[in-house]
């Protein structure tokens, strides 16, 4: 049986996440913005889908380095 054919859909922001808000506030060339993170992932609901998420956290140091 053939494969069938599917459509992807995917979005990716870096910046400060507000949990309490679900959003992900972000710049770029044009100034600052709020990306509803929760209202795209209601988007998602009943669908299969892949997340990831990152951070960088501060590297620990030696004392007296």
């Amino acid at each position: 049986m053939p494969k069938k054919n599917h459509d992807s859909q995917s979005f990716n922001r870096t910046g400060l996440f507000d949990y309490e808000k679900m959003t992900i506030l972000y710049e770029d060339k044009n100034g600052t913005h709020t990306f509803d993170l929760k209202a795209e992932l209601d988007k998602l609901d009943g669908l299969e889908i892949s997340l990831s998420c990152s951070t960088e956290v501060p590297a620990a140091t030696v004392d007296g380095e």
